[in-house]
């Protein structure tokens, strides 16, 4: 099932979290006090699976499976009553109140953004071309990688006595590289046995064994498979490399703690860049080498690295655990694991039967719309741009097939983002009689749908004052004051506000609206 508000929601969590979380460990990282490599190599790892997987738990947490609505519905909010009967008369509806009753519905800041971002058909075709793309350059680096381990050759260096990973040398490559996760190798340039002496080797090989001894080239792989998935987030680069500068970092700081003269080891990392002639292009090998972290790794070197506890460590941590509990808290209070059941669901499967069942619509073809609903097509989905079928029947302004879908069970209510509701549509139309029909199918003449206000408000703004008049009688509030969206200037609107003319404007006030 492909959820598009579910995206959009998953996709502002983790957007929101990260814009929270992130600026906290680049704090720690600006430390006067280095913290140690491994330690912030496990914050940044840890980080970076909670800004995955928090967004998904928290959304998850409050899903009602039972609940479905239909695709980009905007039952947004319920009308906030000021007068005693709110309290008083909870079951009374908004035809028993008195005419001077103000009703105001405003609408709040988190609707709206997903109504402008919303209708996402980018989410539909987007994301996946850039996971297809992601996946094609994972494959294609695989290969480059498997030709690698298959080419290179075996060599035997004094004092490397470990069975694995085993040693090899290999004269396409700049760099020395671990890669094999099944059998791994470790690959030199075949011209460093040549240019570099066996004390630099011996550091070069023990940074890769170190590698695989900390299942860093485990974690490496699944990065980037993780990565075919999440190459739409604006902060997965980022996060990719913090994860690979403190792998680096982790490991060097290993091998040092061993060695007996530091400074060595800089040097070796030092004279390797000098005969680095190209990248390597298998983004599967980890690379001993990379160019941009050369200097920090020169500087840890010969700085060492603190491993314990600091007060800016401390702080951070403390900061960040708020941070997520404060960000839980807050998607609780604002009710954001809501809206995705609120903003509705489409099935892929049922988007092929939809289309045809709006295609039989449009053509009146009122016997194939009884078979395909027979067949149990979908009539309460909503397609973007179009809306239900029962949106798109009125919208033809046929009363049979609009018949037959309301027989059939259509929801008569059902709303769809930028296209507002059956009866929003037939008063839109000026069409009396279908009105009428809707209405006794139990259309709510004070339904509200953001951007696209009530029934009323647009009778009165397309100045069909016999429109108006039924309504009216038929319990629609007249002073009913919506709230316009962010792109029209937030302003309230109603039936009076937005009269066509003096006549409308003068039954209105008879009715008691106020303003």
């Amino acid at each position: 099932m492909f959820e598009y508000s579910w995206l959009l929601s998953y996709l502002l969590l983790h957007v929101g979290l990260a814009v929270m979380t992130i600026p906290w460990l680049y704090w720690l990282s600006a430390s006067q006090w280095q913290s140690s490599p491994q330690l912030m190599l496990r914050l940044w790892t840890s980080l970076t699976v909670i800004l995955f997987i928090l967004p998904l738990l928290i959304l998850m947490l409050s899903a009602d499976d039972k609940a479905e609505s239909s695709l980009f519905s905007t039952d947004l909010a319920r009308l906030q009553v000021k007068s005693e009967y709110q309290t008083e008369r909870q079951n009374v509806t908004l035809a028993a109140v008195e005419p001077t009753t103000e009703i105001i519905q405003r609408w709040a800041l988190t609707p709206q953004l997903l109504y402008l971002l919303t209708p996402p058909l980018w989410l539909l075709w987007l994301l996946p071309m850039l996971c297809l793309r992601q996946c094609y350059r994972f494959c294609q680096s695989y290969w480059v990688s498997r030709q690698l381990w298959c080419q290179a050759e075996d060599c035997s260096l004094v004092g490397y006595t470990a069975r694995l990973p085993g040693v090899y040398q290999h004269g396409a490559i700049s760099s020395a590289m671990l890669l094999g996760l099944r059998h791994p190798r470790i690959l030199l340039p075949s011209s460093w046995l040549k240019s570099l002496s066996a004390e630099q080797l011996q550091h070069v090989i023990a940074h890769e064994h170190m590698h695989w001894q900390r299942g860093d080239l485990l974690g490496f792989y699944l990065q980037q498979l993780v990565g075919i998935l999440c190459c739409w987030s604006p902060f997965w680069r980022l996060l990719c490399r913090q994860l690979d500068r403190y792998r680096e970092l982790s490991c060097d700081a290993a091998v040092v703690a061993s060695l007996l003269q530091p400074h060595r080891y800089a040097q070796t990392l030092l004279d390797c860049s000098r005969t680095m002639a190209r990248p390597t292009t298998a983004t599967l090998a980890m690379p001993w080498q990379q160019q941009p972290l050369l200097a920090q790794r020169v500087s840890a070197v010969l700085q060492g690295a603190g491993g314990r506890a600091t007060a800016r460590n401390m702080i951070t941590v403390t900061a960040l655990s708020a941070v997520l509990l404060l960000a839980f808290a807050l998607t609780q209070q604002w009710q954001v694991t809501q809206l995705p059941k609120q903003y509705g669901l489409i099935k892929l499967s049922e988007l092929k039967q939809l289309d045809e069942l709006l295609g039989s619509i449009k053509q009146h073809d009122i016997a194939t719309v009884r078979r395909l609903i027979a067949q149990g097509y979908p009539i309460n989905q909503a397609m973007p741009g179009q809306g239900t079928p029962l949106m798109v029947a009125v919208r033809q302004e046929n009363a049979t097939v609009v018949a037959v879908l309301l027989q059939a069970g259509a929801d008569v209510n059902a709303s769809s983002r930028g296209d507002g509701n059956a009866l929003i549509i037939a008063v839109q139309r000026r069409n009396l009689k279908l009105v009428q029909q809707l209405v006794q199918a139990g259309a709510d003449v004070n339904a509200i749908v953001l951007a696209d206000e009530t029934p009323l408000i647009n009778a009165s703004y397309v100045g069909d004052l016999q429109m108006v008049q039924y309504l009216v009688s038929m319990g629609a509030n007249v002073n009913l004051q919506v709230e316009a969206t962010l792109m029209d200037g937030r302003e309230l609107r109603s039936a009076l506000s937005r009269a066509a003319t003096e006549e409308m404007r003068t039954y209105l006030r008879h009715q008691g609206a106020l303003q």
